[in-house]
This record gives C-alpha cells, structure tokens and sequence, in this order.
C-alpha cells in the first residue's frame, strides 16, 4: 500500500525519470523552496522543466510548433501515465515586478516598450487559437531591454460556442471580469490584464483587489484615454484584438518614397561621408587652435578662440543638445517642442555673438 505521501510524490519521480531518459540532468529548482519549475541541463545548454497539466498539453505543443519570439522556446514536450513535462528555454532577467520595485514608476518611452513587446506576443497567441489569461507584473520578464511573456498554466485554447471557461483562473486585480466567470475569456481579455500592468508601471500602484487600479487612474494624457480602453468592464468597448491595441499606441507611418539608384548609393555612403565630415571638422579645430597662437597676448588668443567657437562651434554643439532632448520628448508625442529647441538654440547663438562683438570692439 502506497502511503499518500509517496502517491503525491510519484508525477515527480516519474517526471525525473523523464528526464534521465531524455538526458536532462538536474541542476536545482528555479524557485525555492518547490521541486518545480526545475533547472535542467543538456549538451552544456540550461532549461527550464516544467509539470504541466493535460489542458496545457496542446498548448504547449503548439508553442513547441509555433514558437513565439517573446515567449519561451518550448523546446520539448515530454510525457509519462501521470505526469508531462515541457522543456523551455530559460529567459535570463527579471520580472517587471522586481524591476518596477527597484527603478520605480517607468516614463512613456519604457511603457510602450512593454506594449510592444506584449501586444506582439498577444497577437500571435491570438492567430494560434490561445488566451494566455493570468499576465501580470510577475509573469513578464525583462532581458536585454526586451519583455517576455511567461508561464501558460492558466492559458487556453478559446473555443467560439463556449458561454464561460471551465475554469476560472487569474490573478486579482488584473482578471478580467470575464475570468470570474461572467462570459468566456478571449484575446480582450488578456488586452485588459496588459492595460492594468501599464497602469502599474505608470503609477506604481499594484491592484490588489479586482477593481482597485479604476480609482487610481494614470493621469498621463497619452496613456490615460489607452489604458481606459483597455480596461474597459464591458469587452465589447476594449480594443478588440492585440492588432488594434498596437495600431492605437504606434504611430502610423508614411510610406517611403521609392529612392532613384542615386540617391540609394547616397544613402549607403552617408554613415562614411558622416565620418569624412566630422574627422575634416576636428581637423579644422586644430588648425584654428594652432592658428591662435600667433596672437602674441594670451587675452587675445582667448578672445579669438571664443569668438570662433560661439560662431562655428557653439552652433554643432546646441545642435546636438537640441537632438538628444528632442529624441526623449518626440517619444512622448510632444513634436511642436522641437521648434522652441531651434528658437532657443538661435537665441543662445545670437546673444553670444553680440556678448563677444561687443568685448572685441
């Protein structure tokens, strides 16, 4: 007789039976204090083996046949009479949990980023037949400035003549009302809980209850009337796919002009003429330095290389600071700021030269 005890333990020992067979070798848990997710290591390469249930199994299969670029590579899909295992590439980073606790609220540009990253992946979970249903801060994770979605127990397969799921699975305060059992999750569902993790990193307020994050709105112009549509209570007045979310947060962009073969060349040898000019601009510094020394009075050295900078020097320089602080603004969607750079660049430039006009007169 099998204690019960050794009954709960035997899907483990018959998943690290799997895993021999298939040449896993063990390396510890991924989290501790739980047997798994385990780490496991095959040709010097490290997984992730993780117990998964007979819903998850066609799940992962498809990801497994479809792999998803900000997801999880599942690598292999192992299976025994009372356990299955999935075998996933291992995401080194960390959750945006951690990275919302450490850094603090993120500013526009970061959580657009985050919208990106996940829209996409939403919408090729979409095009699989898939409603991931349980994304929140601790199940995306953040590496090499990008943002991967993880962990598919509570995903499913949606199923169009179904009025509910069979099962109800979220997290509180980014479920949908829908994950509670009022009507059956789909792709809005999961562009509800991605709106609430936006509003998260935007205030820094994480919801613990089911509507705790609607008091407390972001009130950033651009991301508000967003994240109000997203969250929604009724799906039917959210975005309606991970398409139209993303169509609603990037830009629509012109269409290139198509570029005669001249002008094609130009534009290969712009980066190599860029570098010409400013090795030629460096170049002509030098001279200007050298040519000052002929002044025989230091003061006058000084004056002259002052007068020159603020004409030929000062111009490139508050050129460049215009652009850096342009770059960060037009991410915010404030474009008429770039010609109040220009005014002040112009101002900056004409009141020196009155400045030192003045001195050397």
């Amino acid at each position: 007789m099998i204690k019960k005890g050794a009954g709960e333990m035997l899907p483990i020992v018959q998943a690290m039976q799997l895993l021999a067979a298939h040449d896993y070798t063990p390396l510890g848990p991924l989290i501790t204090g739980r047997e798994f997710p385990l780490l496991v290591q095959q040709q010097q390469v490290v997984f992730v083996a993780k117990l998964i249930t007979a819903a998850e199994l066609p799940i992962a299969e498809k990801l497994k046949a479809q792999p998803i670029p900000l997801m999880p590579r599942v690598q292999a899909v192992l299976q025994a009479p009372d356990c299955r295992l999935s075998i996933e590439t291992l995401i080194n980073g960390h959750s945006l949990a951690d990275e919302l606790a450490c850094q603090g609220t993120f500013n526009s540009a970061e959580v657009k980023q985050v919208a990106l990253d996940i829209g996409q992946s939403l919408r090729q979970l979409a095009q699989l037949g898939v409603v991931h249903r349980d994304i929140k801060l601790s199940n995306i994770m953040v590496s090499h400035r990008h943002y991967y979605l993880i962990d598919i127990s509570a995903a499913r397969e949606y199923q169009r003549n179904k009025s509910s799921d069979t099962r109800l699975l979220g997290t509180s305060g980014f479920a949908a009302p829908e994950n509670y059992g009022f009507a059956q999750t789909d792709g809005r569902s999961d562009i509800y809980s991605l709106g609430i993790v936006l509003n998260c990193l935007l205030t820094g307020k994480v919801p613990t209850t089911r509507q705790a994050t609607m008091t407390q709105l972001t009130t950033d112009e651009y991301w508000r009337p967003i994240i109000e549509r997203a969250t929604a209570i009724d799906p039917q007045q959210r975005y309606q796919t991970a398409t139209a979310f993303l169509t609603a947060i990037t830009p629509q962009q012109r269409s290139k002009p198509t570029l005669v073969p001249g002008k094609q060349w130009l534009l290969r040898m712009w980066p190599r003429v860029r570098k010409i000019l400013w090795w030629s601009y460096a170049v002509f510094w030098l001279i200007i330095v050298l040519a000052s020394f002929t002044d025989s009075q230091p003061l006058d050295q000084i004056v002259t290389l002052s007068a020159i900078f603020i004409m030929i020097g000062l111009p490139v320089v508050l050129h460049l600071v215009n652009r850096w602080i342009y770059d960060r603004v037009n991410q915010l969607g404030r474009f008429h700021y770039r010609w109040w750079l220009r005014a002040a660049e112009a101002i900056i430039v004409l009141l020196l030269i009155s400045w030192i006009g003045q001195y050397m007169s």
